[in-house]
């Protein structure tokens, strides 16, 4: 009797996922999951120390994404295990490097974060800036030999977190440093 082998994919919810845990997972103040289902969705809690934290974690997380016709929910929960809403603009250029400073901190991919302008007289723009490392997992990527997920740090970053705040560009960054 032959076997048949059924090629199965990781839903891009699963990819978003794994690329939440990944990455803001990997901060120790930090615990990203599990990916619990909820009516043909999915929701993900992000349990955060320190209120400072789990604030700006809020607000840089992108708090839903769409695929298709399921939603993935990141939910930030404090210590206190309290539901944590994201800060309303007005935030200046300033502020929002603060909280990318405050969300990433003790993370081991992040450096640090640059205030810049995007071109000169034009508006600043708010850079955090990430270790030239590479980010890898199990995804069932037909096209890796490994069937890995494998991405830039500072590119995975800007995949889980807003490139907006109150009309301040995020831009994610890899060190010029080698």
């Amino acid at each position: 009797m032959e076997k048949t082998v059924e090629v199965q994919l990781s839903p891009p919810w699963v990819t978003y996922y794994n690329e939440l845990l990944n990455t803001i997972g990997k901060d120790p103040d930090a615990t990203v999951g599990p990916l619990i289902p909820s009516d043909g969705n999915y929701i993900v809690p992000v349990m955060v120390m320190g209120d400072g934290k789990a604030e700006a974690l809020a607000t840089l997380l992108k708090p839903t994404v769409e695929f298709g016709g399921v939603t993935l929910t990141v939910v930030v929960i404090n210590e206190e295990q309290q539901i944590v809403s994201p800060l309303p603009c007005p935030l200046g250029v300033f502020a929002v490097a603060d909280l990318a400073d405050t969300a990433l901190s003790g993370n081991p991919y992040y450096d640090q974060t640059v205030v810049k302008r995007l071109s000169p007289g034009g508006p600043n723009a708010v850079y955090p800036v990430f270790a030239p490392e590479v980010i890898q997992f199990f995804n069932d990527d037909i096209s890796n030999l490994c069937n890995n997920f494998t991405g830039v740090a500072s590119k995975v970053f800007a995949e889980v977190m807003i490139e907006e705040l109150c009309r301040v560009s995020i831009l994610f960054s890899t060190s010029c440093e080698e």
